[in-house]
């Protein structure tokens, strides 16, 4: 048996349902190495998560995992898993290719993708073969985690460093064990309410709380958390109890709320501009991990988008690690005191 054997990934794009399916319990992995430690091998404008991740990984911080997957998310991802070939070996690692586009054709791919990645899970890690009962149960219980958490984000009954440590906890919790750990956090949680601004924070990996605490601190509310562990983890469900689950996986996750590395980027901001109309927020803060470059292609045409709409924007560029707080806390002051000013939050 390999239950309770860990299996690591990089991405929310990577289809946990297929870990579970096999046997494993995945593991979202948020480095906490020193991105630069990493730069005797990575060249320095590389993207800071992406050195994180290979410094922890020198050090051994992930010595106990039975192997890894990374996902063709980005070019940073897809370097760090040739260093990962030459330098790291242990855990093994599994590449898997995703598409930019929805469409059927890349459905198809994906799907077939999945089927390799299944495959892997047996021949590479050991693991159970992935049958179509295993599949469609792990769906099962990883739907339930979606909708549990998307009442959260729906209600908006928890302030934003406690939503963000759910999140954070929610995203190395097995999803079976999630309902009891939403509901220790709603117990424990201070409620929203107080007249604070409302503000979303939106970007891509956030791994320490130290923003939204200071955001909260100067002030305002985070309303909602649209990050890679956020809302758009769980967003959408995966059709249930079909003949072909790999396919069902493959049209939620290239579906779901994307990301800046998927083509689409006016639905992307249709979403963005949803999210602050549904949550009544007054801005939008976006978190840019340095050398992002599908974010940072898109970060203009955002900030555009929403003054245009008379929307106050703010983009805070970070080294992963948010080390130094003391230039960001001006800038946040700053864009909260402006906006009060003249009346917009």
């Amino acid at each position: 048996m390999t239950d309770g054997v860990l299996i690591a990934y990089a991405c929310s794009y990577v289809p946990v349902e297929i870990i579970m399916a096999s046997g494993f319990t995945p593991r979202r992995i948020m480095p906490e190495g020193r991105p630069v430690d990493a730069e005797s091998h990575v060249h320095a404008n590389t993207c800071c998560y992406v050195k994180s991740f290979f410094a922890a990984a020198l050090r051994g911080d992930l010595a106990g995992m039975r192997g890894i997957v990374f996902i063709n998310n980005c070019d940073g991802m897809r370097r760090l898993h040739d260093l990962w070939d030459a330098y790291v070996k242990d855990p093994p690692p599994v590449f898997l290719d995703i598409p930019k586009k929805k469409d059927e054709p890349s459905i198809a791919f994906f799907a077939a993708e999945l089927k390799r990645l299944a495959l892997a899970m047996e021949t590479v890690f050991h693991g159970q073969t992935v049958t179509g009962r295993r599949l469609n149960k792990a769906i099962r219980e990883c739907n339930r985690a979606r909708l549990l958490m998307a009442e959260v984000f729906t209600l908006n009954e928890i302030h934003g460093t406690d939503l963000f440590s759910l999140c954070l906890t929610a995203s190395q919790t097995p999803p079976e064990l999630l309902e009891e750990t939403i509901r220790k956090y709603r117990t424990r949680a201070s409620k929203v309410g107080n007249g604070a601004k409302r503000l979303i924070l939106t970007g891509n990996i956030l791994a320490r709380p130290d923003l939204i605490r200071l955001i909260e601190e100067c002030g305002a509310e985070v309303a909602a958390l649209d990050i890679c562990i956020g809302a758009r983890h769980y967003d959408g469900l995966v059709e249930e109890d079909t003949d072909d689950p790999f396919e069902a996986l493959a049209r939620r996750y290239l579906t779901r709320s994307a990301c800046a590395r998927m083509m689409g980027f006016e639905e992307q901001f249709s979403h963005l501009k949803e999210l602050q109309g549904r949550h009544a927020a007054q801005g939008v803060i976006c978190s840019n991990v340095k050398y992002c470059d599908p974010l940072l292609y898109n970060l203009p045409l955002i900030e555009q988008r929403l003054r245009d709409q008379g929307i106050p924007f703010l983009a805070l560029e970070n080294d992963y690690t948010w080390e130094d707080l003391s230039q960001v806390r001006t800038r946040v002051e700053t864009f909260i005191a402006m906006q009060s000013e003249v009346g917009h939050v």
